[in-house]
């Protein structure tokens, strides 16, 4: 065997070996994945967990996370039916229940944030004294309903909303 043909072969072998590893992907058990061919998705998301195959350099990978997440919100001054204001800081656990509503339609948790800040504004518009007289876990709860249905068209499942700290400020 001649050399060129001995270094034609060994690049044959290396191109396949780098497609046979190209089109090989694995799915870990804490997340879920969106195919994309040309960015757009191909089939369901692949859901189960092990080694998977796709075609190589056409077709991308994109993992989104099954496990629960955590929201931590920054202190926001939200404004109160009596011209005042109350410092709250929020924040949630969540999780993403369908992977391909979630991927067509937000890639960040922005919307997220959004929702549970204007529910909570929304809530806390009633007055100054909302969470001191209805309770903390009944004005929890409210801005836990109404923020799960805003969310629930991105393929969210909010799972909970806790007040990390309400700060009523002196002239309440």
């Amino acid at each position: 065997m001649s050399s060129t043909k001995r270094v034609i072969a060994m690049a044959l072998i290396a191109i396949s070996v780098y497609v046979s590893v190209s089109s090989i992907y694995t799915v870990n058990e804490v997340e879920q994945v969106i195919i994309t061919q040309f960015g757009k998705p191909v089939g369901v998301p692949v859901t189960e967990a092990g080694l998977k195959v796709k075609v190589p350099f056409i077709q991308e990978v994109n993992p989104i996370d099954k496990r629960v997440l955590e929201w931590d919100g920054s202190p926001s001054d939200m404004p109160t039916k009596d011209k005042l204001y109350i410092s709250v800081d929020l924040f949630a656990r969540w999780r993403i229940v369908d992977p391909l509503q979630y991927f067509l339609r937000l890639r960040d948790r922005v919307p997220l944030r959004d929702a549970i800040l204007s529910s909570s504004e929304q809530e806390l518009k009633m007055g100054a004294l909302v969470p001191i007289q209805k309770g903390r876990k009944m004005v929890e709860k409210e801005i836990f309903t109404a923020a799960a249905e805003k969310v629930g068209v991105f393929g969210i499942e909010l799972l909970d909303i806790r007040f990390k700290l309400i700060n009523y400020y002196g002239s309440v």
